[in-house]
């Protein structure tokens, strides 16, 4: 006798697709193509010598000009020991400077340098 109700294990096959099919095939394009969007950009990125994530740091150093560091952590919504990371690895590099904000010396600014510059175009394209 049945009574009707599904058992747990038949309401629990009830959606037997995978996760990523669910939300359709525009949402798993879209996901496969900022996958294959991030291999790309990393492989481009290290022939420039930065690393995935950088870049978007260093577009807005070319945009903006000089910043605070407090404004980076605000612009890219990172936690600030990221951006510090960040800053000391691209600082290493010669891509860009700190110096004390002379408005407020409790205030760092941060800058591109000239040579980052060059980077410019192959950053864009990446």
């Amino acid at each position: 006798m049945t009574t009707g109700r599904a058992t747990p294990a038949e309401d629990a096959c009830t959606n037997a697709l995978p996760m990523a099919a669910l939300s359709g095939p525009v949402g798993h394009a879209v996901s496969r193509v900022a996958r294959l969007h991030r291999t790309a950009a990393g492989k481009a990125l290290r022939e420039v010598d930065l690393y995935p994530g950088q870049e978007l740091l260093m577009m807005h150093l070319w945009d903006r000009g000089a910043v605070r560091q407090t404004e980076l952590i605000r612009a890219l919504d990172l936690d600030p020991s990221t951006v510090t990371k960040m800053l000391q690895r691209l600082e290493q590099t010669g891509h860009v400077r700190r110096r004390p904000d002379p408005a407020d010396r409790r205030a760092v600014l941060v800058e591109a340098t000239d040579e980052s510059c060059a980077l410019h175009t192959a950053v864009r394209d990446a």
